[in-house]
Formats: structure tokens, C-alpha cells, sequence
């Protein structure tokens, strides 16, 4: 009895607890298009991350020791992370989400991933170009001069006959380096509608996060409404810097009369830097305490002289590189680059897309405010050591502000240019390109102007860039002194002011700028006032307030889904 009956209660309790066993789980369903999606898109948000890490690292030991950089070498075993499947699968999502903020974040990716495809396939013609135009050489007055020293030749010219010699003698030289260009833009056509967009204009509206045909709405406003005052001022500027009339002036004398010497000794060599730390500190933030910034300020042989602020990694890893340099032109290049320093550097967005990728143009606005430092009176009568000389402050002041209306203008006229040529097929870009530059510059075209017309083209609307982000600058520098004083770079609040925009990274349009400041849409006239009051000539003041953002319910239209 005893040795069987363990056993057998064992086997009955077995049975026992196999009849009340719980059924298997049913499997799991399998996961939906947009939860397998979500996860693939996610890791290639990742390794395009780490791999724009790695190249800005390279990218900053060129810069600050001039150690060879091969970016290249950086896509070896990532050849297909950029292709036209990866976007597609981009894209499909984009497609699927139903939250605005997911869509905003993949919008960024997949402009970030076209961007990388477009730069891998037009390489070639890339590397063309850039060799070409590093190599022309120019033949004036029987020695050879390099085309890429132009613009400094032409500025340092004091000799009106040997500018327009100079500037004419580039022309031919340009043949080659058009025939490239040409070829290149044919390539780059082909590979938008590779990418699955309805046109060139369609990409680059998702590229600049802007309703084009809005935008270009108010370029010919600001030109029609700055006609004449442009003209105005520079009658006047082309007087007292080169002594000629206005109407005898070409595009060769530009570079000279904006060659502003006022107030060059204020900034003498090294103090650029000093300046501008001396500026934010006013605010409240110490430049150099911040432990996620990093400021290179050897002055190394082979450091490059132009300064440079460069996100490794936002918000952990914000460098500055900067090596002693003189002059208004450095001192603005250095303040400039403190703005996109000081945006990194107290970003909060966690999400890589949001905080680095996506349109530049509020983060321009914030290097723009500080740049336009320059040209506030306030300021320069604290930094530049002029008090005492009005006339000589007027006179930069002047010049800057003549200098800024003529940028404000160029992009304007290139804006409308570039949409022109890409949806009237059959225009003449050169006789196009000569009607809009004429206007917009207040000058007749001369045949060596308008050989110039590929140079002139940019990608996908860039100008826009720029164009907006003067006129946000202008906004938030007027709601700075409303808020704060006209020496605003003085108070703590607008510090904290400043830092709470900053903190949104690259996310906020720049529509959702203006809301952020107490504003309701891009304003060109805080900006054409400041300039006007400056030049002292009356401009017409009463462009409507803008709207430039696509609408953000749905993707803008482009590749087919991944299954296509």
C-alpha cells in the first residue's frame, strides 16, 4: 500500500491540474503598417544621427586644426541608408500619422534624407564645379588673378575702369563652369520627380516649410514698395563713396560701394569675441561657463579665419570655433554665429528631428538679431568706441543699412526669379533672368550680367531662407526693446525671454514664431521702418502681415508609398 500511493496521488494531482490548465494565449496580432513603419523610420532617425555627429567632428578638426577631412569615407557601409526606399518609408508614414507633432518630425526627416540622396547622385557635377571654379584663373592687365578672389578684388579696386576690366574679364571664364551648372540643374530636375514630387516647386516648399506662392506675394510687394526709396538711397550712397552718379554705376561697383570703412579701428584684433560674450552676459548667460559649449579660441596657422558654430550633438555638444580677426565684417561674422550657438546650446526638444533637422530659417532670425547689433546705435556707441564721432556712426550706419536693403531686394528678385523659371517651361532663363535682375537691382542688365544667370540660380528656393528671416529678426528685435529697453542686451528678462524660444530647437515655424513672441504672422514692416528711419527716406508701410506655413493637416504631395 504505501510505495503506490505517493505515486498515484502525484498522477491524479497532474491530471487534476491539466483539466483546469488555462488555454493558450491567442497569438498576438501581427503589428500594423504604421507600428512597423514607426519602428524602421526610428532607427534610421538614429543612424542618420550618429552619422551627422561624426561628420560635424571631422567638419570641426578641419575648421579649428585644418586636419584633412574625408566625408566621404563617412557613407562607406551606409550606401543605402539614403536611398529612394528609405524615403519612401519616410514618406508612408508621413502619410499614415495622424499627430501633428509626428508629422512635423518626419516632414524634417525626409527633407533631411532628400537632401542626402540629392547630394549623393549630383556629386559628380558637384565636385565639377567646385574643382572648376577653384581652378579659373582671370587674365587682367596681362597677370592672372583667381576667379574665387573676385569679389575682394573688385571691393579693394579703387579704379572704376579696372573694376568693370576685372568684372568683364570673368565672363569668359564662366563658359565652362556654365556648361556644368547647366547639366547639373537638367540632373537635378530628373531626381525630384525620382523622388516622387509633382514639380521642383512642390520639393522646395517642403524644403523651406513655406507657401512659395505667398512668399513671393510679398517679394514683389517689398520690391514695388522699396522701388523708389532704394533708388533714392543709392544716388546717395554712390556719390559719397565712389563719386559718380548712380546711373553710371554697374554690377562691378557694388562690392566697393558697400566697402564700409567708419568704424573698421572700433573693432580692432581679438576683441570680437570679448564683445560678443560681453553682450550675452548682459542677458545673464556667461558664454564661457556653459557646460555644453565648447569655445576654441587658438589662433593656430592653419585654423580657418572665419568663425563657426557647430551642433555635434543638440543640446550636449555646441562648439564655437573663432580665431582673432579685425574689422565690422568679422565682428559681425562672430556675433552671428554666437546667435546659433546660444539656440543650440539651450535647446530643450528631446527629438533629433525637432531639435537639428527641419527649415533654418528661425534659427537664422536668432543669428540675424545678433548680427543686427551692427547696426544699432545703442550698441555701437557701447562696443565700437565712436561717442564721439556722430558723423562717423551715421555714415556706417548709413552704409549698413543702404547694404541690408540691397540683400533684402536681391532675395526677393531671386525668389521670384527661380519660381518663374521653373513653371513657365518656356521662358528664356537669360531674358528672364535680365527683366527681374534690372528691376531689382535699379540698374540696366549688361551682356556680362546676364552670362551670370546659372550662377544666380540656387537650390530650391533658398533665398526664402534668408528673406523671412530678416524680417523675424526685425520682429523679435522690436518686441525685445518694447519689452525690455532699447539696450535690451542689458536685462536679464529678455534673457529668459530669449532662452524660452530657444529651448523649442527647430521645431517652431516661423509663423509659430511670431505667435510665440505676441505677433500673428511675418511683418516686414518692423524691419523696412528701422531702415527707413535710418536712411531718412519715406517708404510705404503698409504690407499686410503673412502666413507663410503650408498647411500642416497633411504631408505636402511626394513619393509614392513604400509598396509602390
Amino acid at each position: 500500500m504505501s510505495p503506490r500511493i505517493p505515486a498515484l496521488l502525484a498522477a491524479a494531482l497532474c491530471l487534476l491540474a491539466a483539466c483546469h490548465k488555462a488555454p493558450p494565449a491567442a497569438p498576438l496580432p501581427p503589428p500594423s503598417e504604421e507600428q512597423q513603419l514607426t519602428g524602421e523610420v526610428d532607427a534610421l532617425a538614429k543612424e542618420s544621427a550618429l552619422l551627422l555627429e561624426e561628420q560635424h567632428r571631422l567638419v570641426w578638426e578641419f575648421w579649428t586644426e585644418g586636419q584633412g577631412a574625408d566625408i566621404a569615407a563617412t557613407y562607406t557601409g551606409k550606401e543605402a541608408l539614403f536611398s529612394l526606399e528609405n524615403l519612401r518609408r519616410i514618406d508612408r508614414l508621413r502619410h499614415l500619422t495622424k499627430d501633428p507633432r509626428e508629422l512635423r518630425a518626419l516632414t524634417a526627416l525626409h527633407g533631411h534624407f532628400a537632401g542626402e540622396f540629392l547630394s549623393r547622385e549630383l556629386a559628380e557635377y558637384n565636385d565639377a564645379s567646385a574643382n572648376l571654379e577653384a581652378s579659373l584663373m582671370l587674365k587682367v592687365e596681362g597677370r592672372e588673378v583667381r576667379y574665387r578672389d573676385l569679389e575682394r578684388l573688385l571691393a579693394n579696386e579703387k579704379n572704376a575702369a579696372r573694376r568693370k576690366a576685372l568684372y568683364a574679364a570673368a565672363t569668359p571664364a564662366l563658359t565652362r563652369l556654365n556648361q556644368t551648372l547647366y547639366r547639373r540643374e537638367e540632373r537635378t530636375g530628373e531626381l525630384v520627380k525620382q523622388m516622387g514630387f509633382e514639380s521642383y516647386e512642390a520639393f522646395g516648399s517642403e524644403l523651406r516649410q513655406a507657401d512659395l506662392e505667398r512668399l513671393a506675394r510679398l517679394a514683389e510687394e517689398v520690391l514695388q514698395a522699396t522701388q523708389e526709396p532704394y533708388r533714392l538711397v543709392m544716388e546717395r550712397l554712390s556719390q559719397r563713396e565712389l563719386g559718380l552718379p548712380f546711373s553710371q554705376l554697374t554690377r562691378a561697383d557694388i562690392p566697393r560701394l558697400f566697402r564700409s570703412r567708419e568704424v573698421e579701428d572700433a573693432f580692432p584684433k581679438g576683441e570680437s569675441l570679448a564683445k560678443a560674450q560681453a553682450t550675452v552676459a548682459g542677458m545673464g548667460i556667461d558664454l564661457s561657463a556653459l557646460p555644453n559649449v565648447k569655445v576654441d579660441a587658438r589662433d593656430l596657422p592653419r585654423k580657418n579665419p572665419r568663425p563657426l558654430a557647430m551642433a555635434v550633438r543638440v543640446p550636449s555638444d555646441v562648439r564655437l570655433s573663432f580665431k582673432p580677426g579685425t574689422g565690422v565684417l568679422h565682428q559681425g561674422r562672430v556675433l552671428h554665429e554666437v546667435g546659433h550657438v546660444l539656440h543650440a546650446a539651450f535647446t530643450q526638444e528631446p527629438r533629433f528631428e525637432l531639435a537639428r533637422l527641419g527649415n533654418p530659417t528661425v534659427g537664422e532670425a536668432y543669428s540675424a538679431l545678433f548680427e543686427d547689433l551692427l547696426e544699432d546705435p545703442v550698441w555701437l556707441e557701447e562696443h565700437a568706441g565712436v561717442l564721439g564721432d556722430n558723423d562717423k556712426r551715421a555714415q556706417f550706419l548709413a552704409t549698413s543699412s543702404a547694404h541690408k536693403l540691397h540683400l533684402i531686394r536681391h532675395a526677393a528678385g531671386r525668389l521670384l526669379y527661380q519660381l518663374e523659371l521653373h513653371r513657365r517651361v518656356e521662358v528664356d532663363p537669360r531674358e528672364l533672368y535680365r527683366a527681374l535682375m534690372a528691376r531689382t537691382g535699379a540698374m540696366p542688365m549688361t551682356e556680362d550680367d546676364v552670362e551670370r544667370y546659372l550662377l544666380d540660380q540656387e537650390d530650391f528656393y533658398q533665398s526664402a531662407d534668408s528673406f523671412r528671416a530678416w524680417f523675424l529678426a526685425g520682429q523679435l528685435q522690436g518686441q525685445l526693446k518694447a519689452r525690455f529697453g532699447p539696450a535690451w542686451w542689458h536685462a536679464p528678462e529678455a534673457g529668459a525671454f530669449l532662452k524660452e524660444l530657444w529651448g523649442r530647437g527647430t521645431a517652431p515655424s516661423a509663423r509659430e514664431l511670431t505667435e510665440a513672441i505676441g505677433e500673428s504672422g511675418l511683418a516686414p514692416d518692423v524691419l523696412l521702418l528701422r531702415l527707413s528711419t535710418t536712411l531718412q527716406v519715406p517708404m510705404k508701410l503698409d504690407l499686410r502681415r503673412m502666413d507663410d506655413t503650408p498647411p500642416a493637416s497633411a504631408p505636402p504631395a511626394s513619393a509614392p508609398p513604400a509598396s509602390a
